[in-house]
């Protein structure tokens, strides 16, 4: 699973392809980000000398592992996107991913909350610590920004996603301007969601202090929001 984008995607999609196996690379049917990038984590897995088709077994392929590839799929992600001026010789594109992501092997489930940039936002993810199921508001928790969340059986395990995207400071100021501008709400200051209202067809959502009642008058917002992000930056 994916939720995001993968900066310059029309730049990267080729070289992405050509550095896969052929059972992968010929394995993805569509032409969407999100496909490319899990057929990039299985060729990642597989070099690291398990077969994704396999029988990952009692205890699955291992949360170490599995947290390993995800972290060299990011990586490799972002070295793609670096290498677009050399390989293109263009300037000026959007080149931020955000890379909200979540696989698993049937036994451990591994998640980010990841965007290639130190001053923005990623996207949302807030799952409730009460089971670790998507429940109500009320109870759920902000996972910082460029983290890796390992869920096995009763365990849960959260580590930084160490690179020149992370900051140390978890009060480390973030605009959350980008993600919303993608219909991404991020849980930055400024942003919440409220508890949705049982008698309302649709949830509450306040953004920067303004109640928001419907889908519609959301998206208004957003995009209202994104261009003030614009024009202050």
């Amino acid at each position: 699973m994916h939720n995001g984008n993968v900066g310059g995607w029309q730049y990267i999609k080729r070289p992405l392809g050509d550095s896969l196996a052929d059972r992968w690379y010929l394995g993805v049917k569509g032409g969407t980000d999100s496909e490319w990038a899990f057929a990039l984590f299985l060729d990642l897995l597989e070099k690291e000398g398990v077969d994704p088709s396999s029988d990952p077994g009692p205890e699955g392929f291992g949360q170490a592992l599995l947290r390993r590839v995800m972290v060299k799929t990011i990586a490799k992600i972002n070295e793609f996107i670096r290498d677009i001026p050399k390989r293109h010789n263009v300037s000026g594109i959007e080149t931020r991913s955000l890379l909200n992501f979540a696989v698993t092997d049937g036994h451990t489930v591994v998640c980010t909350r990841y965007i290639s940039s130190k001053t923005d936002e990623p996207a949302s993810f807030l799952p409730s610590p009460q089971n670790w199921r998507l429940t109500s508001l009320d109870n759920w928790v902000s996972v910082p920004a460029n983290s890796i969340v390992t869920i096995h059986k009763q365990t849960v395990l959260l580590h930084p996603i160490m690179d020149e995207f992370y900051s140390e400071d978890l009060n480390h100021d973030r605009s959350s301007c980008y993600a919303v501008s993608k219909g991404l709400v991020s849980t930055a200051p400024g942003t919440t969601v409220q508890p949705q209202n049982t008698e309302s067809k649709a949830p509450a959502i306040s953004v920067n202090g303004a109640r928001v009642d419907d889908h519609a008058g959301l998206a208004q917002h957003q995009l209202e929001l994104a261009n003030k992000c614009a024009i202050s930056h």
